[in-house]
């Protein structure tokens, strides 16, 4: 089985879950922050306008695809790995362990919406769930780094789930990796099914725009590598 998968100039992790989860403990035994990132097609279209952010998600630590869209630009269409992409298992099995383990999770997002969205999904979908702490409003200017960075802190969590969007996830990231007291940082990467679960609306007509524009960016990518 390929290890790395290449995506519009970007590689990636191609693991099935028990791999993933594999390297999921060992990121939990580390003594380190260890970077995880839900692969989205949105993720991959930002590589279009900022070549730091291909070199961010080239460096995650584990990079998982998270939409089947993401495998069938690099030409794969079926398979384990796609089928468990396609059923999100993989979030499953992480929170899961997440809960079996009694290990506490941090959420941070842009949004008091996006933050109290994604905890009601994950309270009503995995009970027993451990949120340590969360806090929103990231994207306010009037937001001190430092304050964030103690606000998670505070409660020593051993994940970080991040809604954080774009580039500004990576600048946040880099900037303050080794004060963050934590195992795991998480990154959703915009995850369209988590979303629509969380109750933040996605409309089916920016979804279709979405996939429209990646496939044809895929495509122009692959045409260029073959001439």
């Amino acid at each position: 089985m390929r290890d790395k998968i290449s995506v519009m100039g970007v590689r990636l992790d191609y693991l099935n879950v028990e791999s993933a989860m594999e390297r999921i403990i060992e990121f939990i035994q580390n003594d380190r922050l260890d970077t995880v990132g839900i692969i989205t097609m949105n993720m991959l279209l930002l590589t279009e306008e900022n070549t730091r952010w291909k070199e961010y998600l080239e460096e995650l630590d584990m990079s998982v695809p998270g939409e089947k869209e993401v495998l069938e630009a690099a030409g794969i269409n079926s398979g384990q790995i796609y089928e468990e992409v396609e059923e999100n298992e993989f979030f499953a099995r992480l929170f899961w362990y997440l809960i079996s383990q009694d290990l506490k999770i941090f959420l941070l997002g842009e949004s008091r919406e996006e933050v109290e969205g994604l905890r009601r999904y994950l309270l009503d979908t995995y009970p027993g769930i451990s949120i340590a702490g969360e806090t929103a409003d990231v994207a306010d200017e009037n937001t001190s780094i430092d304050h964030l960075v103690n606000e998670i802190n505070s409660v020593s969590p051993d994940v970080i789930i991040s809604g954080l969007q774009g580039c500004r996830q990576d600048q946040f990231l880099l900037e303050n990796r080794q004060k963050i007291n934590g195992k795991i940082w998480l990154s959703l990467g915009e995850h369209p099914n988590i979303q629509n679960e969380a109750g933040l609306k996605v409309s089916w007509w920016s979804t279709l725009l979405k996939k429209t524009t990646f496939r044809r960016l895929a495509a122009r990518f692959k045409e260029g590598k073959n001439e």
